[in-house]
């Protein structure tokens, strides 16, 4: 059985979404390959030993990420293969940074001074949008109840999301691992994670949300209200009932999860619907 991959047309698009894609892309591959030179002089970017700090495999990976894409949209003779083992690098490296971070004693690799490993919330993130980028590449982006597509990038938003959370509150448990302050997501790499996600959004023009949002303005008014709803409200809800500075999970974050399920649930069943609609 033959396994044929979709046409460039499945997930490049025209016009101005190519050139603002290329736009966004090209900012990450010169902020990320700054990064990564500036970690090789010793000389990081934004450096703490306080605070989270940009990791050099973050970098790398967005770096990875961000050309692939370039090169799909551009390269007429780009393989299907090497980009789909850049994107599976990317993928298999934050998984083994996961399960790293996990097993290996905190003190250990607290103790590596001259690096800073890529946070779990950071890595999720990743490899949700590496999943994503093989999704696109592997199938057109189908008209379905499941919308895979959406789902994954809309759930890679959620550990950005979270952490930016942390510093609005200044509660140091949504930002970083205890045992090295400079774990975890800084306000750099949530641009920088930001970026790669509004370029993700520009080139796939098959998004089931992009359709939702076409058909009127009261979708637009809906799909804002779910998007407040997801990382506003956790904020309001943290500033009036959490202390700053306060350390631990706080009812905010329970508030965004129920954001999160409440919008993804509901872009479901909206794709539901419209999947049983005639024509």
């Amino acid at each position: 059985m033959t396994i044929q991959a979709p046409g460039r047309d499945a997930f490049v698009p025209g016009g101005p979404g190519r050139r603002l894609t290329t736009g966004v892309d090209a900012v990450l591959v010169v902020a990320t390959a700054g990064a990564i030179l500036a970690w090789v002089l010793g000389r990081p970017l934004l450096y703490t030993s306080t605070a989270p700090v940009l990791s050099p495999f973050t970098a790398f990976s967005l770096l990875i990420l961000a050309v692939v894409r370039q090169a799909r949209l551009h390269a007429q003779t780009w393989p299907l293969s090497l980009g789909l083992a850049m994107t599976g690098l990317v993928l298999g490296g934050n998984v083994s940074s996961i399960l790293l971070l996990a097993i290996m004693p905190p003190g250990l690799w607290a103790s590596f001074d001259g690096i800073v490993l890529t946070s779990v919330m950071t890595s999720i993130g990743l490899v949700l949008f590496s999943l994503y980028d093989i999704a696109i590449v592997l199938r057109e982006t189908p008209r379905s109840a499941f919308i895979l597509d959406d789902v994954l990038l809309h759930l890679a938003l959620v550990p950005g999301g979270l952490s930016l959370l942390g510093y609005l509150l200044g509660n140091p448990t949504y930002l970083s691992v205890p045992a090295d302050p400079r774990v975890g997501i800084s306000l750099l790499e949530m641009a920088l994670m930001a970026l790669y996600a509004i370029g993700a959004v520009i080139s796939n023009p098959r998004l089931f949300l992009w359709g939702f949002l076409a058909e009127g303005w009261a979708n637009r008014v809906v799909f804002a209200g779910l998007f407040a709803n997801q990382f506003v409200a956790p904020l309001l809800v943290g500033l009036a009932l959490s202390p700053r500075g306060a350390k631990g999970p706080g009812i905010e974050l329970f508030v965004m999860l129920a954001g999160v399920v409440t919008t993804i649930s509901f872009l479901l069943l909206q794709a539901r619907v419209r999947q049983r609609q005639p024509g």
